[in-house]
């Protein structure tokens, strides 16, 4: 099923020139910080046994459905097909519903099929989300989120080349309450079980005010896969959505150290 909204103008590419080769400095000085922080999330994934942040999670599988007209409809051939999605805390192991930061990790696999398991395939992307609007907020997040819900707003928190559309940044916004009793993961799961839990994925051009409808994606029921073996990856990009700048940059050596320490850890 697809949603229509209504039709805009196709947003353009920005030609290249000054403004690219300004971000591939960015990029190159984030890898920089990528590798030197590397060494020092290995170390904490050990003494933690598990993932630095988000070390505890919650799978879904569920759909997403593109929305066809508007602002973006031409990334929504790219997004139309089955997803598994981890919902978790970023800072403790238990249940801690308060000072915290909630993430949203979404694969994406195009077409109809089984749901997917913790292993992906060529052609997934892979996109993360966090309750955390900027990094300039990075640190205020935990007193800003509502640790009492899943189904609230993610960011992405740094931008993605998506050809031919151009720069962009994207979020989730809920579909659906859990206005319901118990804890947030309990409440989580009843509706889903309701067919009442999902987001509206929404992108704007970068530093534009307006966030416009790109797809809707719901779950469908829990689904359990080999959390240690789970690795969502910011450069799986099987649907052209292409990390970039600073943040993004920082991510690449840290995650592949992250996960690498994962792997000897069993």
């Amino acid at each position: 099923m697809q949603h229509r909204r209504e039709d805009l103008d196709h947003p353009r590419a920005g030609a290249p020139g000054r403004a690219d080769r300004l971000t591939t400095v960015r990029e190159a000085i984030g890898d920089a910080i990528g590798r030197w922080l590397a060494p020092a999330v290995a170390t904490i994934t050990r003494l933690r046994e598990s993932r630095m942040f988000h070390p505890v999670g919650y799978t879904f599988a569920g759909r997403i459905e593109p929305v066809i007209g508007g602002h973006f409809d031409l990334l929504g051939p790219r997004l139309d097909g089955r997803v598994l999605v981890r919902v978790s805390g970023a800072l403790w192991k238990d249940e801690r519903e308060w000072l915290d930061v909630l993430g949203a990790a979404i694969r994406i696999r195009r077409g109809p099929g089984a749901p997917l398991t913790e292993r992906p395939e060529d052609g997934d992307q892979d996109l993360l989300f966090a309750t955390i609007r900027s990094p300039a907020t990075m640190l205020l997040a935990p007193l800003a989120t509502d640790g009492t819900t899943f189904l609230q707003e993610y960011w992405a928190v740094a931008p993605f080349d998506a050809p031919p559309v151009g720069r962009i940044e994207l979020r989730l916004a809920p579909i659906g309450t859990a206005a319901i009793g118990g804890t947030r993961i309990a409440r989580f799961r009843e509706a889903v079980r309701r067919g009442q839990a999902g987001w509206w994925l929404e992108a704007r051009k970068t530093l534009a005010l307006g966030w416009h409808p790109v797809a809707q994606i719901w779950l469908e029921r829990e689904h359990s896969v080999d959390q240690a073996a789970l690795a969502f990856d910011p450069f799986r990009t099987g649907a052209d959505l292409m990390p970039a700048g600073l943040v993004h940059a920082i991510r690449r050596a840290v995650y592949a150290m992250a996960h690498r320490t994962r792997r000897l850890l069993g």
